[in-house]
């Protein structure tokens, strides 16, 4: 019987500290549960912090990161500086024509939240720069900004086949995004960026140029038995695309493609470009010219309407290049024609030639100083070729 007893109070025991220690775990396991958070409802306005002027930019309303009251009419919206131009209950449309800072409020069931929006000037960046420039001088590139972070420039090379190539900062320098200097001739592609203030965007502007040692006019008379014509590169043709593109509005003009072949000895023009060795490498140009010759040439032609909705007829060859405007028939003559004009008869170049009988000395297209004079007293006659050098091998036939 005490044996009994003894087992009894033995498993008692076992069964009280079971139980403690099964209450003390229950205890201990809730203390470590996370206490529930109660979620708070919350408004807000979802859209852009900064904007520009005269943009039109959406706005609209969330609770608790859900769309909500989308067309409820207590739905309110205010605006402090700006326009809201559509109001489609949970969404707006803003707009502001004033650069600063403006406030939007949208209220529902008794919350407000509201956005402040920073109004940034519209994006823009241009160049204003001559076209023609010369190697080693100092040109402003007329660069203007609003609405961006200060421009940069990028210069590139524009090859004979249209592509561009980044140029190397060895040949040219930059102050700033206000002046340039090119160290080497050819024809380039200038471009200025910016960044937008209000997204980060790039915004560009390009232009091209051409940098000749001097593109001189009416120096001396051009004639079209000339012996000393040298032969024009890609690169001049490039050049005189340009010119014509901007001086006469004629666009996408390829010298370089195929046109309607004739022979001609004489011509009447209001443009011609070519080089003579007598200048050295230098591409020249004068205007309303009237020559003939007993040199026959085997020239293209083809005419393209300008900007102004006049057609010029462009005349070339490998060593000259003619722009006529408005009459095809003067630009050039066929000799198998018995020596009258072989299209129009205008009578002659739109553009008289120059005043006095013979060519007066000009400056250069775009650069910081005139041509060589020639000598007080004498004509403009060219001086003979550098170095001794006999002419220039005549064009084939």
């Amino acid at each position: 019987m005490k044996k009994d007893k003894i087992v009894v109070v033995i498993g008692i025991v076992v069964v009280i500290i079971i139980s403690t220690i099964g209450v003390y775990w229950l205890i201990g396991l809730n203390a470590h549960q996370e206490k529930p958070v109660e979620k708070v409802t919350t408004l807000v306005i979802d859209g852009p912090e900064s904007i520009e002027i005269g943009e039109k930019v959406p706005y609209r309303a969330f609770l608790d990161g859900e769309v909500c009251f989308a067309g409820f009419p207590e739905v309110t919206w205010e605006t402090k500086g700006g326009q809201i131009i559509s109001n489609n209950g949970s969404s707006v449309t803003l707009i502001t024509h004033q650069p600063g800072e403006i406030t939007l409020v949208v209220k529902f069931s008794g919350m407000t939240a509201q956005k402040v929006i920073q109004v940034h000037p519209r994006a823009e960046v241009s160049l204003d720069m001559e076209t023609w420039i010369h190697p080693g001088q100092w040109y402003s590139t007329g660069v203007s900004f609003s609405g961006t972070t200060n421009p940069s420039l990028i210069l590139y090379r524009l090859l004979e086949t249209g592509r561009m190539v980044e140029v190397s900062p060895s040949i040219w320098e930059s102050y700033g995004s206000s002046e340039i200097v090119i160290h080497e001739n050819g024809n380039y592609v200038l471009v200025v960026e910016g960044k937008a203030l209000s997204d980060g965007r790039v915004v560009r502007e390009e232009k091209d140029l051409t940098v000749t040692p001097y593109v001189q006019r009416d120096y001396h008379q051009f004639s079209w038995d000339n012996e000393n014509l040298v032969q024009l590169t890609p690169a001049d043709k490039v050049a005189i695309q340009l010119f014509l593109e901007e001086e006469l509005g004629v666009p996408e003009v390829d010298l370089l493609s195929e046109g309607k072949l004739r022979d001609v000895n004489r011509i009447a023009s209001d443009y011609v470009f070519y080089k003579d060795s007598s200048r050295g490498d230098t591409l020249l140009y004068q205007t309303g010219v009237k020559s003939e010759g007993t040199t026959t040439r085997h020239v293209l032609q083809s005419s393209i309407k300008g900007s102004d909705a006049r057609y010029v007829y462009i005349c070339w060859d490998d060593f000259i290049v003619s722009a006529n405007i408005g009459n095809p028939g003067v630009s050039f003559v066929d000799p198998t024609s018995g020596g009258g004009d072989s299209g129009s008869s205008g009578g002659g170049s739109s553009l008289p030639p120059p005043i006095g009988g013979g060519p007066s000395p000009s400056p250069p297209i775009g650069g910081e100083g005139p041509s060589p004079l020639p000598p007080i007293g004498e004509g403009p006659s060219p001086p003979p070729p550098i170095g001794g050098g006999g002419p220039s091998p005549p064009p084939s036939v």
